[in-house]
């Protein structure tokens, strides 16, 4: 039984395939049987006009709906650890990306993010072009020690307490 389980993961670690954005979409529209397409247009009209929108009905505060705006659109492409659980002895999570929900394991490849490197029960780690990228796990929260070693920046995470 062993022996078989060995071979199996052999098999299924040889076997991952890279799921696309597109691969994505398909599955939702096949499941919701409304076309992505014409929900992504909708959506991005509706943040094209956003800025406008808000300017009519909130007087003198061009600036700070500016920012609003800017950082809804940035959270539209954030990438979020939901979930790091352990599975037999090593590490899965689950993060929300770009409102959809992936399960990932290390060495999955997510699209115009990066390759993941590390998962431990504090953090999802992601090797980028630019480098290496952390994201902490619910109850954690990154730290940075401005320290740097190497060229690399130091970073953390550190368990959120609360009183």
């Amino acid at each position: 039984l062993s022996h078989a389980k060995d071979v199996w993961e052999k098999q299924m670690k040889s076997k991952k395939e890279v799921v696309t954005e597109e691969n994505v979409e398909n599955v939702v529209a096949m499941m919701t049987g409304i076309p992505v397409q014409r929900v992504s247009t909708r959506e991005s009209k509706k943040l094209v006009k956003m800025p406008d929108n808000l300017k009519n009905k909130v007087v003198g505060q061009d600036d700070s709906i500016n920012m609003i705006v800017r950082a809804i659109k940035r959270n539209r492409n954030a990438l979020r650890v939901a979930l790091v659980y352990q599975r037999n002895e090593h590490f899965q999570a689950q993060i929300d990306y770009r409102g959809s929900v992936y399960t990932i394991t290390v060495g999955d490849t997510i699209p115009n993010i990066g390759t993941v490197d590390v998962i431990d029960g504090t953090q999802v780690i992601i090797k980028t072009d630019n480098g290496l990228k952390i994201y902490p796990a619910p109850g954690y929260q990154s730290v940075s020690y401005n320290t740097d070693i190497d060229g690399l920046d130091v970073t953390s995470t550190k368990k959120i307490m609360n009183n």
